[in-house]
Order: structure tokens, then sequence, then C-alpha cells
């Protein structure tokens, strides 16, 4: 039997975080120095797992805290990998939540709805992200097993990561809200991969939870200005 378990991590802060900006695909900021303090707060927490492999979205921010990560475990392969990039709210990304929030209210309300094809206008819908994350999660999977990886992290992002979880955990994208998540935690899911003849469709694979928003590491760092570091994203 070959099981793999898969951390899935959150990034670190950035500024549009702490400004109440809506950050999705289109919004490229780095860490900030909030941010840099939960990365390295992630990273001393998986200093003494043994990690197979760094996978990172193609965004800075979660880049940067995959390379905080990769400080403990030099002689693991890192990967960035835009499927994994946070969803495009279209015209919403780069807004103040406070200006734009009814609307995007509104979508998630229909997501939660199982109205799965709803997007602000220029954005992507949670069946857009559910696609591309099947597809990267196939090649993360298949990758796995040809290499006997057993353990991996996947540094992403928060609503991409609701729309992982539900697909893969819940199998239903109106769970997508059961699943917060605190700049720099993460989840722990499991999976069997089986032998080398077995089907890896992530949709029709069996994922267990093992432990969800671990934050542990972050409870009592001393943040800047922008504290709490809790706040949970779209």
């Amino acid at each position: 039997m070959a099981v793999l378990d898969i951390l899935l991590a959150r990034h670190g802060q950035t500024e549009a975080n702490a400004a109440g900006i809506i950050q999705g695909s289109k919004i490229n900021p780095p860490l900030n120095q909030c941010g840099e303090i939960q990365a390295d707060a992630l990273a001393e927490a998986m200093k003494d797992e043994k990690l197979d492999w760094i996978v990172t979205s193609g965004l800075e921010r979660a880049i940067q805290t995959g390379n905080r990560v990769a400080k403990y475990h030099s002689d693991a392969p890192f990967v960035s990998d835009a499927r994994l990039n946070e969803i495009c709210w279209g015209e919403a990304d780069g807004q103040k939540f406070s200006d734009i929030g009814s609307e995007m209210n509104s979508v998630v309300g229909k997501w939660k709805s199982g109205d799965f094809d709803a997007r602000i206008k220029g954005g992507e819908s949670a069946n857009d992200g559910r696609k591309r994350i099947l597809e990267a999660f196939a090649d993360i999977l298949r990758v796995s097993r040809e290499r006997d990886y057993r353990k991996i992290i996947v540094c992403i992002h928060g609503r991409i990561m609701r729309v992982i979880m539900a697909t893969l955990v819940d199998k239903d994208l109106c769970k997508m809200q059961h699943f917060p998540h605190a700049n720099g935690c993460y989840h722990q899911i499991r999976v069997d991969l089986g032998d080398g003849n077995a089907d890896l469709d992530p949709s029709k694979l069996d994922f267990e939870p093992i432990r969800i928003n671990v934050r542990d590491h972050l409870l009592n760092l001393k943040l800047s200005e922008h504290e709490p570091g809790f706040m949970c994203g779209l």
C-alpha cells in the first residue's frame, strides 16, 4: 500500500490581505513582514517532517512561503504549478472587500447553493477551479507514486484550498465553506495511491482528512500592526 500524506499550506499574509483587498490570481504581491513571520513559523513546524516534495502555486506569495519551508529540506525537489494559483476574481481582483463584498458574497452564496458556474465578471467559477486542480493533482499523485513519495507539502491559497478540500475530501463543492484557513495554516490529508496499475483520478480516490486548519505554530507569534493573522480568507 502506497500511502501519501499531503500537507496543504496557505501562504503567509500580504499587504493586500492586511488591507482587505481581494487577492485572486491577477494580484501577485509578496509576503509582508507579518507573512514572512508566519511562513518562517510554518517552516519551523515542518522542520522535522520528512518532506519528499515541495509544490507551490505560480504566485509569489506561495512561492516565498514554499521557499521558507525548503530551507530545511534541501534534498526535496521544488516545483511551481500555475494550475494551483488562486481563483481569479475577475474585476473584483485588487478591489477592497468593503467596496465589492456584496457581489463577492452573492457568488459564494450561489456556490453554496450548487451553482458552481457562477462567477464575478471576468473571473473564474468554482467549476473552473475544480477542473484545473483535478488536472494538477492527477499529475501530483502520478509523480508521487512513480517516485515513492510519502509526504509532500503544497503551498497555495485560501479559496483554491477550499476547492481542493471540498473536491477531494467531501466530493461536494457546496461544502467549500466547511474548511477554514488562516494565513500560514495547513491541512493534512491522506490518500492510498495503490499499486502501479491503480487509477489515480483524484475525483475517484478517497482522501482522508487527518488535521484541519493546523495553526498551533502561529499562536505565539509577535506579529506587526496587522495582527490578527488568523483572518480567514475567501
